[in-house]
């Protein structure tokens, strides 16, 4: 059997930059500590809001995060950048960050040309590109090249509660008192009226109690990267874009993962932005056509048997116990480039 070095030494790169600089594939497995934050919720009956719930293996109930949540945070980030930024192109679908990207913009694809339609769709849209879509006519599938896993909470390492809040609304208060005041010397019929004037009111009223929950804890976050897919259009396995476009794109992307753990978005954050205690865990980074390993940080022990499969495996891993550790990491990731197949008909030359 091949192992993961042999691979990697058998694999010959197809890109004339330092092989030690491609980036094939990047993993965060980490435990971040949230406080006091309500990101994602099931839904609201009446006036209750339910917080998200998950199901382990074992029938473990726990707190978590959606990947949905987390990679609309990423799209978002990815996309505020591309908005300010010169040269950097997106749909017209993405220009006002529509969820369904190319699939709202499918006029200018190729309908007798799936191939075609892929590349210009991949050619015309960062977001497009790196979070995938779905077109229906031509039907053309792009799976994302960001990938996230449920933000789940550590066993016995979260709390969360839900809390009453009332709306209060002045020119409300004391409705019913007046209301007895103005039925003295009134008609039946102006007592009917007001009657059902005040069950109007009653059911649009502006002060209400209501129920949201809020939660803290310690919780597994996995996340993958794949820059070798930058730009790839997977009908026909050629390069879409050149190397200085597939760079600069990759670095939009390690920019926005860097802002989506130092600022997740998401649900009440008006009134519930998340007090974040900090971030702990690794980054596995694959130089060359091999997968990085990944297991779960609701191992206690996940960044022992990380660092030995990684070895085990050929692939680059760095520790980080916080948070600015974990930008650093990021922020010298951006010296790299991502890795190309040797693909038949795939340019490795500039734009």
């Amino acid at each position: 059997m091949i192992n993961g070095r042999e691979l990697q030494n058998s694999t010959q790169a197809p890109q004339s930059q330092n092989t030690s600089l491609n980036v094939f594939e990047i993993a965060i497995l980490a435990r971040v500590k949230w406080n006091l934050h309500s990101l994602n919720n099931e839904g609201t009956i009446g006036n209750v809001t339910e917080p998200r719930t998950v199901v382990l293996w074992d029938g473990t109930r726990t707190d978590g995060v959606s990947g949905e949540m987390m990679k609309h945070i990423h799209a978002y980030w990815t996309w505020l950048q591309a908005k300010q930024a010169e040269k950097v192109s997106l749909c017209s679908a993405c220009q006002s960050f529509q969820p369904q990207r190319a699939d709202a913009d499918y006029k200018g694809l190729n309908a007798k040309d799936n191939a075609d339609a892929m590349k210009k769709a991949i050619e015309r849209c960062i977001l497009c590109d790196l979070h995938g879509f779905l077109v229906q006519r031509p039907t053309i599938h792009r799976q994302s090249v960001v990938e996230f896993g449920w933000i789940v909470g550590v066993p016995g390492k979260f709390n969360r509660d839900i809390h009453v809040h009332a709306r209060h609304a002045a020119a409300e208060r004391g409705i019913s008192a007046e209301a007895e005041v103005e039925e003295e010397g009134v008609s039946e019929e102006q007592t009917r009226e007001q009657t059902a004037e005040r069950a109007g009111r009653t059911e649009v009223a502006a002060q209400m109690l209501y129920h949201r929950p809020t939660r803290s804890g310690v919780y597994a976050l996995v996340t993958l990267f794949q820059p070798w897919r930058i730009g790839l259009n997977e009908v026909n396995y050629t390069y879409a874009l050149g190397s200085n476009e597939r760079t600069s794109r990759y670095k939009l992307a390690l920019n926005a993962y860097e802002w989506t753990i130092k600022r997740p978005d998401g649900a009440m954050i008006t009134t519930r932005l998340p007090h974040i205690e900090g971030v702990e865990g690794i980054v596995l980074i694959s130089r060359q056509a091999a997968p990085v390993p990944m297991l779960s940080p609701l191992r206690e022990d996940y960044l022992e048997k990380l660092k030995t499969l990684a070895e085990k495996q050929g692939v680059e891993f760095k520790e980080f116990n916080d948070l600015d550790e974990l930008v650093d990491i990021l922020s010298d990731l951006q010296k790299s480039v991502p890795f190309q197949m040797p693909f038949s008909g795939t340019s490795s030359g500039g734009e």
